[in-house]
């Protein structure tokens, strides 16, 4: 352990990454850097803060989400000494430690931290003097100021010959607590554009004023901040960086963007506000802390947790979103456990809407025991939100449990009510959402061409919004309908082998299980001798969460794969747990194929499957029935077979031997529910009487500027009947306008006007209606990036008012 101290400006951070240097190119040691400064200085954000740097494995701090006390800190303290130890030995500088007792117990508690480590610690520290009795096992070294170093004459003078602009900026660095700051951050200042604001800050840092930390991210030097402010009241420095602080948040949280490597930095914020007792910290709490648990981002959650706890003594306000996290770490019965505690403690509110505490942890209860398997008790705990408050959440959850349970009758008119909710509310990560579940829906029941466009616009709409579990959620369904559409050729079991990795990327088990599993699915489909192992690792992910529903699935194609009576069993009394009506009667249907006989118990389960495939209304299963039921009856059997034709794509059933039930039935149609009367894949669909064309006529869109758009009605190829009376409608789902606002005559081309408001992809909806009846004949929807300054457009524009997406 080393300490250089001495007064600032003598260049101890100079130094420190000197030496850091030296011995990483010598010694081949990685560099860790934990600056303090104005950071919370306790020992356990310095450990989350090294675990983040080290980049430990999502497993090793699940656990410390929902843990109390002693119990969380010690979790993290040996995950932080297991991480050091499996990475190779690094130098540590911890940089601005603060003077006196308090800095030396900070030195003491990381050089704990690094015990066994082989790692080299260098602080840094304002103390002039070592102390007389040091500990032996630390070396102190003083820095002394250099000639011309700031503190020195002429800093004043320096300063002075900054340009208005580059002074100013100097002063708000030297103000806001924030201590590090990107290229392209946000600044309170006005008519300051980004190219602008990238090259100041490269001049203030080129000038010696600022020091780079790392690519891109810059600070403000400890003794630049002593000359503008050491002698400025705190309570009025204070005011100002809390003033900076609400304004950012404000922009934060209007600009949905993936929080990725700027997470901790938001964190920061977000503590900042809860101490400045900001009226808008809790709404920026539960948004930063909702995104965290989203992106699986565990160690910025656990630094807010340590935050809160500090400030407030406890972290009940993050029990929701610390809950999700652990769920989707794939401690869902540790997370159910909790919001069932917190349900009963949390009182109602007189407030409607999600945002009531009650609301918002029975929600998440539900969703839990969703992922759980156990979906009867999840709609149970739905039916104990208010009644007449419409919560998007709780409507798209519902409608995804019906889904899974086979229920598909209310599912449609569930996940529009909650489409247009998540609109009304401008909450477009809920929207996106509504639309994967639709997505689902449409999948469930064969309709593949609409499956893919909406899980194609909720995966674009979770790249928007940030949530990287959502798109590869998304992407994995995708993979479903090309599996379905195209049958499992080569490149869809390598989108298939990829899905599993994608989703542990994120932390997300449930979504690991569930890829793996229809991996497996494909793998047997192709009749690929890999299927069976593919098939117990799912398994064996499922019951390690434990998802029972997922397990029933996986018990049911290893058993249909491999002729496992026993298995089988185990399938039907997890489905039968789960009350899963299809996989109750596939798993009854797979008994008597399994077994090659028609004898009088096979027809008892028979007759049971068919009635079960009745009670949810699909057709396929029934078929499949009658083609088992009568595969010796020639007739009754190509009556089935022919019908069962039109259920599916050609390819599904061309490797079918029809001579016998020991042949099997393909897995992945297993997962559809085919409506009576509905053929998707070779019914006469009508043909397109025109086409819409968008054109956008100017090339580059820029903020406040009217970008032109050209709405074109063709008619279809072949079709000469007279088109009737048209009308368009544009409507922006961004912050943006749109003129005409109104619908205006389609006469061959409509001219509509857009003008955003802020850079980001904007959205447009085009709705086309006839003139005479006013029937809405087609929606679309577009996407239009608009840049900014800088020349880049942001992830997604800010969203329009909730009466206009509405």
């Amino acid at each position: 352990m080393l300490v250089l101290h001495g007064p600032a400006g003598g260049g101890k951070s100079t130094l420190a990454r000197q030496l850091a240097d030296f011995l990483g190119e010598d010694r081949r040691r990685p560099m860790r850097r934990l600056a303090i400064g104005r950071r919370p200085a306790r020992p356990i954000h310095l450990m989350l803060r090294t675990l983040l740097a080290v980049g430990v494995a999502h497993d090793r701090l699940r656990t410390a989400l929902l843990a109390e006390g002693e119990d969380w800190t010690g979790q993290v303290g040996a995950a932080c000494r297991e991480g050091l130890r499996a990475d190779a030995p690094a130098v540590v500088v911890l940089e601005d430690v603060p003077p006196g007792t308090r800095g030396q117990y900070l030195v003491r508690a990381v050089a704990e931290m690094l015990e066994y480590t082989e790692c080299v610690l260098i602080a840094t520290t304002g103390t002039d003097t070592a102390p007389a009795a040091g500990d032996p096992d630390v070396l102190w070294h003083r820095v002394a100021p250099e000639p011309g170093e700031a503190r020195a004459p002429g800093f004043e003078e320096r300063r002075a010959l900054l340009p208005g602009p580059e002074a100013a900026l100097l002063d708000i660095f030297a103000l806001w607590e924030r201590t590090e700051f990107p290229l392209d951050t946000w600044l309170p200042v006005k008519g300051l554009t980004a190219s602008e604001r990238r090259d100041m800050i490269e001049r203030l840092h080129r000038k010696g004023f600022l020091r780079k930390v790392r690519p891109g991210w810059y600070e403000l030097r400890p003794v630049v901040r002593d000359e503008l402010v050491g002698t400025a009241p705190d309570p009025e420095v204070r005011g100002v960086s809390a003033l900076f602080d609400a304004r950012l948040a404000q922009r934060l949280l209007d600009e949905p963007r993936v929080l990725g490597d700027t997470a901790e930095h938001w964190v920061e914020l977000a503590l900042r506000l809860l101490r400045s007792d900001q009226p808008h910290a809790p709404l920026f709490l539960n948004w930063l802390a909702s995104g965290l648990a989203g992106e699986g981002a565990l160690i910025p959650l656990l630094m807010l947790k340590a935050g809160l706890e500090h400030h407030t003594g406890g972290w009940d306000a993050l029990t929701v979103p610390l809950a999700a996290a652990a769920r989707q770490a794939g401690l869902p019965v540790a997370a159910a456990e909790a919001l069932t505690a917190a349900a009963r403690r949390t009182p109602g509110a007189a407030v409607a809407g999600r945002t009531r505490p009650e609301a918002a942890v029975l929600g998440e209860l539900a969703l839990t025991q969703h992922h759980l398997g156990r979906l009867r008790e999840a709609e149970d705990t739905l039916d104990r939100l208010p009644a007449g408050v419409p919560d998007g959440w709780a409507l798209h959850v519902r409608a995804a449990i019906r889904t899974d349970r086979g229920r598909l009758r209310e599912v449609g008119r569930l996940l529009r009510l909650a489409i247009e909710t998540h609109q009304v509310h401008g909450d477009r990560r809920g929207e996106a959402w509504a639309v994967f579940h639709y997505g689902r829906l449409r999948l469930t029941r064969g309709d593949l061409e609409e499956a893919r466009k909406r899980l194609d616009t909720a995966w674009h709409t979770f790249q928007d919004v940030g949530d990287v579990v959502g798109a590869a959620w998304a992407a994995t369904e995708l993979c479903r309908v090309a599996l379905l559409h195209n049958g499992p050729e080569p490149d869809v079991l390598r989108e298939l082998e990829a899905a599993p990795a994608a989703h542990r990327e994120h932390g997300d088990a449930r979504g690991e299980a569930w890829a793996t599993l229809w991996s497996g699915v494909a793998y047997a489909d192709a009749g690929d001798p890999r299927a069976e192992a593919v098939l117990e690792r799912a398994l064996r992910l499922f019951l390690l969460l434990p998802d029972r529903l997922g397990a029933a699935w996986a018990w049911h194609h290893r058993a249909a794969l491999a002729g496992a009576t026993a298995t089988l069993r185990d399938a039907l009394s997890a489905f039968t747990d789960a009350d899963c009506v299809p996989g109750v009667a596939w798993t009854l249907l797979q008994a008597p194929v399994q077994a090659g006989s028609l004898r009088p118990p096979a027809d008892t389960l028979l007759s049971e499957a068919g009635d079960r495939f009745e009670a949810i209304g699909d057709l396929a299963g029934e078929l499949w029935v009658a083609a088992v039921r009568h595969w010796s009856d020639a007739g009754a059997s190509a009556r089935a077979v022919q019908a069962l034709g039109r259920c599916y794509p050609g390819h599904v059933l061309a490797d079918v031997d029809w001579r016998g039930p020991r042949d099997g039935i393909p897995h992945a149609v297993r997962h559809l529910i085919l409506g009576a009367g509905t053929y998707p894949f070779h019914e006469e669909a009508p043909q397109p009487a025109a086409h819409i064309r968008l054109t956008l006529l100017d090339d580059a869109p820029v903020p406040d500027t009217a970008a032109r758009i050209a709405l074109r009605v063709e008619p279809a190829p072949g079709t000469d009947a007279p088109l009737p009376r048209l009308t368009a409608r544009a409507t922006p789902l961004t912050r943006a306008d749109i003129d005409p606002p109104h619908s205006v005559p389609v006469h061959d081309t409509a001219l509509f006007l857009l003008t955003p408001h802020a850079p980001g992809r904007h959205r447009v909806r085009f709705t086309i209606e006839d003139a005479v009846s006013l029937t809405v004949l087609q929606q679309v929807e577009t996407d239009i990036d608009v840049t900014g300054p800088t020349g880049v457009a942001r992830l997604a524009a800010p969203q329009a008012e909730p009466a206009r997406r509405a």
